[in-house]
């Protein structure tokens, strides 16, 4: 049992849909993990974790929900459509999130 199916079934009809919903949903996701965890996330580390979860994505729409690819325009249609919503969304969260993260002593010493 898929926990995805349920909470994506709204868009069956639509495979597009869906693979921009599945897409937001893991930059959510990722955004949160990365910006709660603060600096271990921080640099290099954060962005190889938000690039696999656009991969897990991937996986998830293809052999999870059983989208077949050529319904949404092929392979590159897969990977490319929303790719630019799934970075956005995911670097903005994480960058609000971490600023919450941080100690007042940091900010604080960033002004002075």
């Amino acid at each position: 049992m898929s926990i995805f199916k349920p909470l994506f079934r709204r868009w069956d009809d639509n495979p597009t849909d869906q693979n921009y919903y599945v897409k937001i949903f893991f930059a959510i996701i990722s955004a949160i993990i990365c910006g709660l965890l603060g600096p271990v996330f921080a640099g290099l580390r954060g962005i190889m974790f938000g690039l696999l979860m656009y991969v897990v994505s991937l996986f998830v729409i293809v052999y999870d929900l059983g989208i077949d690819p050529e319904q949404i325009g092929g392979r590159m249609k897969l990977v490319t459509n929303s790719l630019p919503s799934y970075l956005l969304l995911w670097v903005l969260l994480w960058t609000v999130l971490y600023a919450f993260t941080l100690p007042p002593e940091v900010i604080a010493s960033l002004f002075q």
